[in-house]
């Protein structure tokens, strides 16, 4: 046990091993309530405005391989465990296990780059099936509205006139409501068959 230790961190291990040992520290932060799941979290987004004097075609250039690695299409902090545990498991299974306490510049470095590479590949490929499934649900949609009913709250529902409220887990939406037919009055159930978004407003019928 202790040779294994002692080799865990010794190059070219040591970066993967303080790595791991640094996402260890974390979770148990995470599970006393210290830090949260969107510590140190990033958003890759290539549509952001940047305001910066920068071509900003190059910066989104600069982007492309996080983006392409699932960097900000899931948690960072769970893309880096990912990394972190298999940098750790590529680093032990293909390096010497001897113990190897000096640096040694050209075969110590292109073997943390080789492995942090190989990592970073088998990183994407686990997260793939994450990406989208920790975006936040937005709730009550406009286009998710439709054909469902809400109550009218106003005197009466016209082409320019009236609210209505529909139900939710929490405090209603007040709506902006509009029938031409004009048969719409306070308390009705109406159904809802379109969403004008120009105006923000919601087409209703009878029901």
């Amino acid at each position: 046990m202790e040779r294994f230790i002692e080799s865990c961190f010794s190059w070219p291990s040591w970066p993967a091993s303080m790595l791991l040992l640094c996402v260890c520290v974390y979770w148990m932060l995470m599970i006393v309530g210290a830090v949260d799941l969107d510590f140190l979290d990033i958003d890759v987004d290539l549509d952001l405005d940047i305001d910066v004097d920068a071509d900003p075609s190059i910066l989104e250039f600069g982007f492309i391989p996080l983006k392409f690695l699932n960097v900000g299409s899931v948690p960072t902090m769970v893309w880096g465990s990912i990394f972190a545990l298999v940098g750790w498991m590529v680093s032990r299974l293909w390096n010497s296990p001897l113990p190897h306490p000096s640096f040694e510049w050209t075969s110590d470095s292109l073997a943390i780059i080789r492995d942090f590479g190989v990592a970073a590949m088998l990183t994407k490929v686990i997260t793939q099936p994450m990406r989208g499934r920790f975006d936040p649900v937005e709730p009550n949609k406009a286009e998710d509205l439709i054909g469902k009913t809400c109550i009218v709250t106003t005197s009466e529902v016209t082409e320019t006139f009236g609210e209505a409220e529909f139900a939710t887990e929490g405090a209603p939406l007040r709506l902006k409501v509009r029938n031409g037919k004009g048969d719409i009055s306070s308390g009705d159930t109406v159904l809802i068959t379109y969403f004008r978004s120009e105006t923000n407003e919601y087409l209703v019928e009878r029901m």
